[in-house]
């Protein structure tokens, strides 16, 4: 027998698969950034899944803004750029 107030088990999975589909791309799509942040400021990526904490992520958006991040001066990464005016190597 279906209850009154809705269409009954099969109705109740449909949603359940629609909305779990969509909430996975979507976690998915805010784990990616957060992903990539870390990453860039020397932490481990990992810690990205812990923004899915409720107040756990309100302290790690805290740590990230202030803590030092740990990454390559640009000097060493990127070569010297060319002196003004350039001249290409004839």
């Amino acid at each position: 027998m279906h209850p009154i107030y809705g269409f009954g088990p099969p109705h109740s999975l449909l949603y359940l698969m629609f909305f779990g589909f969509f909430g996975a791309v979507i976690s998915i799509l805010v784990l990616i950034p957060y992903w990539f942040i870390f990453k860039k400021a020397g932490f481990s990526p990992w810690l990205a899944l812990l923004m899915f904490l409720p107040i756990i992520n309100l302290f790690l958006l805290y740590f990230l803004a202030f803590a030092r991040w740990n990454v390559v001066p640009a000097n060493l990464v990127y070569p010297a750029p060319p002196p003004v005016p350039y001249r290409p190597p004839a």
